[in-house]
């Protein structure tokens, strides 16, 4: 069984790779699809933002819990990935659902910066948890110099 020392980098990565792999790469990518029209294009993405997301909280599920156990607060680099997370699915990712809503159903929705902003917010929390998961890879006093 992995110790929650193990645990807590290994998951910080996987997070990183997840959100890097899923939402950074493939969601542009599918959009090289010109065989789809763009309401198919905006179901599969509903799907795969759908999923992505599941994958991501219980991810986050199980890194604050090897967290809780490992008596370690985490870094704010990680604490900042957390709460974005949190805006993302909370906030951001039903009203980007609503724009995608109406566009299947044919309408056409306000000028949004939104989508921007989440893609921005994405890449952001791709680096915070690249940098969180080093930090919880190395050796405990370089640890207590990091920042």
């Amino acid at each position: 069984m992995l110790r929650s020392s193990t645990l807590t980098p290994a998951l910080t990565i996987l997070w990183a790779g997840v959100s890097l792999g899923g939402n950074i790469i493939t969601a542009p990518a599918k959009f090289q699809v010109q065989s789809l029209t763009t309401v198919e294009l905006l179901q599969v993405g509903r799907a795969q933002f759908a999923w992505l997301g599941i994958a991501e909280i219980a991810i986050a599920v199980g890194l604050v819990l090897a967290l809780i156990v490992a008596r370690q607060r985490p870094s704010w680099t990680l604490f900042v990935a957390l709460v974005l997370l949190a805006v993302q699915q909370g906030i951001w990712q039903p009203a980007l659902q609503a724009r995608s809503d109406l566009m299947v159903a044919g309408g056409t929705p306000e000028e949004s910066h939104l989508h921007l902003i989440f893609v921005v917010a994405e890449i952001a929390k791709f680096f915070l948890l690249l940098a969180a998961g080093s930090r919880l890879l190395a050796p405990r006093d370089e640890r207590a110099q990091a920042i």
